[in-house]
């Protein structure tokens, strides 16, 4: 994983067009945007489970349908 996170951040020197200042900072901390991409859709699926009932429906028959198939 260290070899995809240096070759992102290799590609993202490479490729940007801003200033040397902007490009280190910003290729060093491209791989947070995934994990804040999780970290926003787990609050929302969180704020939805409690705010309306059909998602919290979906929400528990994935888990049942997860923990069913991971224990066939």
């Amino acid at each position: 994983m260290l070899y995809i996170y240096l070759a992102g951040v290799f590609i993202a020197l490479v490729v940007m067009r801003d200033p040397w200042p902007v490009r280190v900072p910003t290729a060093l901390v491209w791989p947070l945007g995934p994990i804040a991409f999780v970290v926003v859709v787990t609050i929302l699926v969180s704020a939805s489970v409690f705010l309306w009932p059909v998602p919290l429906v979906a929400v528990i028959g994935a888990i049942a349908a997860l923990i069913w198939a991971v224990g066939c």
